[in-house]
């Protein structure tokens, strides 16, 4: 067989994969239909909450992503406790000043510098829950915002037999440039649809941004120590919440998750971090989601085939499915048809960050290098 041959025969089979990727597509776009489309209802209790808020850093849109857990309509109590682990961190300037504005809330300033691992988010959450009073504990990122009915929605998830743990679906929210923009992208025309996928096939995925438990499940799996010495940390809690024979679901409910990135490099960073944690988990799952990878795969199917007239045929429908499917996913999770002309450049960036997480153990998280092991046990940090 000749080398063109060859080629073209390779080409082929990459679209192939394409195409398997354009398929799986279409059934995230009927689940993450059959999430938004599902019932909301209101609680039976409204249990008492407190929402542990680790800070790190004045972060773009802070005081508002604060705020939102504040202007809630629950009509049970909820105390918010704001933690860091730097006494002088200048998060808590945002954390006073909502103190001031609304003074009638149960907000509480923790700034304590004892560390109980190499994951300095737990030890900042481990303080905290030495504050906590509620019966529901809810753990949510500084960079999250959510609607005004969101305790309502997550206390009620929590009722359903068997579940043991909440975690909620997030769409970006840009805070900046072209790199916030395109980050905030890869969340709503690629993640978020995955992730309703990986819920209606079991795969009970767990996601951090923002999660709830009873306190006394969370005392049954041993608190948050056990995760003082892991990344993924969101990962390990799902699976000791699973293990110890609980479910994890989701609300019908879609929180913002703010994406702050300034530069490329800010952007690409914390995408790698993201990618690679997941590959040392999860290796196998990793290395199938190369499917999904829609138009790189055709852009290099066609140019394996030296762009015969088959091939850009086929380059042209892949890509324009992938466009519409990217709008679908934006028009579901966040109500607008999204920047199509983006949707390219945020596909070749995706395969990039895929394909450089495939090798290596080493990410960065809020400047600190961390070694990270197969397991996912951070080896070493580093300043």
């Amino acid at each position: 067989m000749s080398l063109s041959l060859m080629l073209a025969a390779a080409g082929w089979a990459v679209f192939a994969l394409a195409a398997c990727g354009a398929a799986y597509a279409c059934v995230a776009t009927w689940t993450l239909w059959r999430f938004v489309a599902r019932p909301a209802h209101p609680p039976m209790l409204y249990r008492p909450i407190s929402v542990l808020k680790p800070l790190h850093g004045d972060e773009p849109e802070l005081y508002e992503n604060l705020a939102s857990f504040c202007d809630q309509d629950y009509a049970g109590t909820v105390q918010l406790i704001l933690g860091a682990l730097d006494p002088d961190d200048a998060a808590l300037a945002a954390a006073e000043r909502l103190r001031r504005d609304y003074p009638d809330h149960d907000i509480v300033l923790a700034a304590d510098p004892a560390t109980h691992g190499a994951n300095r988010k737990i030890s900042n959450l481990i303080n905290m829950m030495e504050r906590a009073s509620g019966e529901v504990i809810v753990i949510s990122d500084s960079d999250v915002r959510i609607p005004h009915d969101g305790f309502s929605r997550i206390v009620a998830a929590l009722e359903a037999p068997k579940v043991g743990l909440i975690h909620c679906l997030y769409r970006g929210r840009a805070a900046g440039n072209i790199w916030s923009r395109l980050a905030a992208m890869d969340i709503d025309i690629r993640y978020a649809p995955s992730v309703t996928v990986g819920a209606a096939v079991g795969a009970n995925p767990c996601l951090g941004p923002t999660m709830a438990l009873h306190r006394d499940t969370l005392d049954r799996i041993g608190g948050l120590a056990p995760f003082a010495n892991v990344l993924a940390d969101d990962f390990e809690l799902g699976r000791a919440v699973r293990n110890a024979g609980w479910a994890v679901a989701s609300p019908r409910l879609i929180i913002e998750h703010v994406f702050p990135e300034r530069t490329a490099r800010e952007m690409l960073t914390h995408e790698l971090r993201w990618a690679r944690t997941n590959r040392l988990i999860e290796p196998v799952g990793y290395l199938g989601t190369a499917v999904m990878h829609v138009l790189p795969l055709a852009l290099i199917g066609a140019a394996l085939c030296g762009f015969s007239e088959g091939a850009l045929a086929a380059l042209a429908a892949l890509s324009g499915l992938r466009l519409v499917q990217a709008a679908v996913f934006s028009r579901l999770i966040s109500g607008g048809w999204g920047r199509p002309w983006l949707v390219p450049l945020r596909d070749v960036i995706s395969f990039g960050i895929f394909l450089t997480a495939i090798v290596g153990d080493r990410v960065v998280w809020r400047g600190r290098r961390l070694v990270i092991a197969r397991s996912g046990v951070i080896l070493t940090a580093s300043a």
